[in-house]
């Protein structure tokens, strides 16, 4: 979806730009990794005379790792828990699409009981247990079907919050941290002005 719009439109977002430079690479034999930050997708390269370096495809410019960490809202406990800044394989990088069409699919149908974003979430954490889309995703989905839980006097919704609960201490745990849409703005507008220097 990401691809085919900015294909079409020569625009798009995180998801697209990198989901095309990865495709491109694969096929030219290039490596490259998909790494997450919070609410962002970007590239991460290898090369033998310079190591690891990272390459921002939304706005043009190659962030240091020390900057992603101090601009991103990225916290050391989520580096090392692996949850940011980790090279996604292939398979991974392929479960972020499943993501991308849960998320769809919550935009479309409102649907959360029916259990296919949870399937979707379930499908990616087998492959990307520390992922922090699939967590959080799972845990504010469950969240609404344990509100109509509640308010029906469903007695499954103690193992619904049970879950529910257990999947928010896990992003704590994982060094999680909510990146406000203004702030993600704002690092954005930052990287396009290193670009520019």
């Amino acid at each position: 979806m990401f691809v085919t719009r900015l294909l079409q439109t020569n625009e798009g977002n995180c998801h697209g730009f990198s989901y095309l430079y990865k495709i491109l690479a694969d096929q030219l034999g290039a490596n490259c990794w998909l790494s997450l930050a919070p609410n962002h997708i970007y590239i991460r390269n290898y090369s033998e005379n310079n190591g690891w370096y990272n390459t921002e495809l939304t706005s043009s410019c190659f962030p240091t790792d020390a900057w992603l960490m101090t601009s991103g809202y990225i916290t050391t406990q989520s580096i090392k828990s692996g949850m940011y800044m980790d090279t996604l394989s292939n398979q991974q990088a392929i479960a972020l699409c499943i993501l991308d069409l849960a998320k769809e699919y919550e935009v479309q149908t409102h649907q959360y009981e029916d259990g296919f974003i949870i399937k979707c979430c379930d499908l990616v954490l087998k492959y990307h247990p520390v992922n922090p889309i699939a967590l959080l995703l799972k845990a504010e989905t469950l969240k609404k079907v344990y509100f109509k839980q509640i308010k029906l006097k469903d007695p499954h919704s103690t193992g619904t919050y049970d879950v529910m609960s257990m999947l928010y201490l896990t992003l704590a745990r994982l060094g999680y941290r909510e990146m406000p849409q203004k702030v993600y703005e704002e690092w954005i507008f930052d990287c396009k002005e290193k670009r520019n220097i």
